[in-house]
């Protein structure tokens, strides 16, 4: 059972291309996205047991750890993560918009996960740098209170990690705004 997902960033394409080989020949996984991103960067998605995708971590940070830009593995991963990251979300009774802004696609699922951890939220989204000039969003949405807890939470390690590009929170969009991103 997927349980766990690992994600890393690469600032080479050709060494993501072969790392993408060498998570699936190291560990029982599934590669959930791998694909070029703005600005010449390419990242991998994987998923699977812990165990397997802290090996297949472990496994390629040791042998493109040069070429590495941001790695993450996110455990005890909620369903709605799934469904986020292939831009399937279901949501039911929308509220306030949270936004997280990230440099880097491990850092905007790190931030989605502990988002939804924090407090009883949906999660939208996330957009991984397509088309969005390397930059990389979740969007999640909730009441105002959760909202704006989940972003303080969410934004945490970008924010330590100088990956941060902005949060928002919109305590009460106005119905073009769900349409735009709904």
């Amino acid at each position: 059972m997927e349980r766990s997902i690992g994600i890393v960033e690469f600032r080479s394409i050709a060494m993501g291309i072969g790392a993408v080989d060498a998570i699936v020949r190291t560990s029982d996984v599934r590669i959930l996205d791998a694909r070029t991103i703005c600005a010449g960067k390419y990242y991998i998605i994987f998923a699977g047991s812990v165990s397997a995708v802290r090996s297949a971590a472990q496994a390629v940070g040791e042998e493109f750890a040069e070429f590495i830009i941001d790695m993450g593995e996110l455990s005890n991963v909620y369903p709605q993560m799934f469904y986020a990251i292939s831009q399937t979300s279901e949501i039911k009774d929308p509220g306030a918009i949270g936004v997280i802004e990230t440099l880097t696609s491990p850092s905007v699922l790190i931030a989605a996960d502990s988002a939804i951890k924090a407090t009883d939220v949906q999660l939208v989204e996330i957009r991984i740098a397509r088309a969005l000039g390397g930059k990389n969003i979740c969007i999640i949405t909730g009441d105002v209170s959760s909202v704006t807890e989940s972003v303080r939470v969410g934004i945490q390690y970008a924010r330590d990690k100088g990956f941060l590009v902005d949060s928002q929170v919109i305590p009460s969009p106005h119905e073009d705004l769900y349409r735009a991103i709904f």
